[in-house]
């Protein structure tokens, strides 16, 4: 058994104002290569897109950009959960940085030789979700393991925070960069980085116990364990509902909000950009405060369930909304709530499941998230039929019926931990 010496976060400095993740050096470590990461995530992405509209005018296809992302989620999730609990989860950190490198250095090749093709594209933002699936969660799991649960929510919060922040800075680098350097320089570029990040992860301790990690036993032996855990724990199985219905309903305000931009506010392209940035403004409020407050998270289920219901009642709001202005107020108060909801399902999951099945509760986690994409298109195909305003406000009622029945039905989520 590997043992951490000064990993208790008890042993840590508390300010007035608590325990703070960041006096953690392994979190500290963790942090830095984390923002890297995102920072050259969302300029991935912005270069990707920008690729994808001069090769294609539809809708569709520039929509499908995120589907094809976000789907193994829904796919592997569970999979990827049994891995966590078989490895270490630092392990696993870092080979994604590896692996995304590999991807970032072959997708150059392939945009300097010209086989960048749409296709092409899809299959390259598929591999790099596959990969983002198994960083999110090791990520995660490896800090819950490190920090202790009396500031994970503050780190969790600190990371989203530092996540919003590369949304911002990421999306407008990748602009530039798409402006003023040569794509396959660009993903040169983003490989280094990658790499650089998979050194930077060296010597830091695996917090792997033998003792309690899976070594045997099938895949499928390990899931049906883990399901069958999750499904005899009304707090874990509850929010596990909860993140489905709310990644399947809540999100209408996220994934319309360029048609509201366009269809109903007429919005120009600088006012586009804004009413784009505005729930990344909203969500960084929310976790810059948990984060710099650096309190403990004592009722995570109840403030989970209660932003969702929250989120549901906004998305019914934003559907009135006729103006930019008013617009971009509902979107940045969406955005605020929404990070709760992202902050206490992360927080829970991580403090209610035991250390040896918590790799697979992370990975239905994931497959429930996965329910995103599906939404987001069966929301697009209803509002093609229905109207878009209508159809926002079919979603947000038919969310917010299903989480009152989980609310009434599992009380024990909304109690707060001892």
């Amino acid at each position: 058994m590997n043992k951490v010496r000064g990993t208790n976060s008890t042993t840590f400095h508390r300010s007035r104002l608590g325990p703070r993740a960041i006096q953690h050096p392994v979190f500290l470590r963790i942090l830095g290569v984390s923002l890297f990461a995102h920072l050259v995530r969302f300029i991935d992405f912005t270069l990707v897109a920008w690729l994808l509209v001069q090769k294609t005018d539809s809708s569709m296809a520039v929509g499908s950009l995120v589907f094809f992302r976000v789907i193994p989620f829904l796919i592997f999730g569970p999979f990827v959960g049994a891995l966590l609990d078989r490895y270490p989860r630092i392990t696993l950190f870092r080979l994604t940085q590896l692996g995304m490198a590999f991807l970032s250095f072959a997708f150059a090749v392939l945009v300097y030789t010209g086989y960048a093709s749409l296709p092409v594209i899809f299959a390259y933002s598929t591999f790099v979700g596959a990969m983002m699936m198994i960083e999110i969660s090791s990520r995660k799991a490896y800090v819950s393991g490190v920090v202790g649960p009396a500031i994970l929510g503050s780190a969790i919060a600190l990371d989203m925070a530092l996540l919003n922040a590369a949304w911002f800075i990421g999306s407008a680098l990748g602009g530039v960069v798409a402006e003023l350097i040569d794509t396959f320089w660009a993903y040169i570029f983003i490989g280094i980085v990658l790499v650089t990040n998979f050194l930077l992860l060296r010597r830091l301790p695996k917090m792997l116990r033998p003792d309690l990690y899976s070594s045997s036993g099938s895949a499928l032996k390990l899931l049906r364990d883990g399901y069958f855990f999750a499904r005899r724990n009304p707090v874990i199985f509850a929010a596990l509902l909860v993140v489905g219905v709310n990644n399947f309903f809540g999100y209408p305000f996220e994934s319309m909000a360029p048609a509201f931009a366009d269809d109903i506010y007429g919005a120009g392209p600088i006012a586009f950009g804004l009413l784009m940035s505005a729930q990344g403004l909203g969500s960084m409020i929310t976790a810059g405060y948990i984060a710099l407050s650096g309190r403990r998270l004592r009722n995570p289920g109840l403030l989970l369930i209660s932003a969702s219901l929250l989120q549901g009642i906004g998305n019914i709001g934003f559907s009135y909304t006729d103006s930019l202005g008013i617009g971009f107020l509902a979107i940045t108060g969406l955005g605020l709530i929404s990070m709760v909801f992202g902050i206490t399902h992360a927080t829970l999951i991580l403090l209610v499941a035991p250390l040896n099945l918590r790799g697979r509760i992370m990975g239905f986690q994931m497959l429930m998230m996965g329910l995103y994409p599906i939404g987001s298109m069966a929301l697009g195909v209803f509002g093609d039929l229905v109207g878009l305003q209508q159809a926002v406000r079919f979603f947000a009622i038919s969310g917010i019926l299903l989480l009152l029945l989980i609310w009434f039905k599992y009380p024990q989520l909304r109690k707060p931990f001892t």
